[in-house]
């Protein structure tokens, strides 16, 4: 899991489509975070505020606006610069943790970018990588099966001004109707986590 954390923050650009995500997603595959494998056993749902850490606090936020793209590891110093509404579920099952959330603002070409990952009862992860909607970009939502790795499936779809992608190894129909139950500007971040860097903080330029 630390693995994956240091891989995050290394990362300067922004993750969008689906073939990144399920890049990210074939790395997150090989980490243990808990749980057990399988399918996701039936369980009570619970508040995204009450779900916890996989492992240590991981946010960040590159401001793609600054020489030394600086990096926010604060969601309220960025919540209201992405350009766009971020849409989550309002719950997950109980046993759920919370990986890492990160992505851009001020982005030349994305504008914002939205990226959360938790990781579901039984070693199911779901990645959300949300961005301002593009053009000609229609309301239905469209799933395929990643080319890097068939057990995942991706999905993208709209809500409201947000263009949403979904990567998981649920099936495309319990994404589907995961995407009828997305809200907007639902509260994440997990009860408790510290807010000690609510400004940038310049990185190097070499990463």
């Amino acid at each position: 899991m630390n693995y994956v954390a240091r891989r995050w923050s290394r990362i300067r650009q922004p993750i969008w489509g689906a073939a990144c995500l399920a890049a990210f997603l074939v790395v997150l595959g090989g980490c243990s975070l808990g749980g057990g494998s399988g399918s996701t056993p039936q369980s009570s749902e619970v508040a995204l505020t009450q779900i916890p850490w996989c492992d240590s606090v991981s946010i960040n936020f590159i401001d793609s606006s600054s020489v030394n793209q600086d990096s926010i590891t604060s969601w309220s110093a960025v919540s209201d610069q992405l350009g766009f509404t971020p849409y989550l579920p309002k719950t997950f099952p109980k046993g759920t943790c919370l990986v890492l959330a990160g992505g851009s603002i001020h982005d030349p070409i994305f504008g914002g970018h939205f990226v959360i990952t938790w990781n579901l009862p039984g070693n199911v992860p779901m990645s959300f990588s949300e961005a301002p909607k593009r053009a000609g970009l229609g309301s239905s939502v469209q799933c395929a099966q990643s080319t890097q790795q068939s057990k995942t499936e991706i999905c993208l779809g709209t809500a409201g001004d947000t263009g949403i992608t979904i990567a998981s190894t649920e099936t495309s129909a319990a994404i589907q109707s995961l995407f009828k139950a997305l809200a907007p500007d639902v509260d994440w971040l997990p009860a408790g986590t510290s807010q000690q860097q609510a400004t940038p903080t310049s990185t190097s330029a070499s990463g």
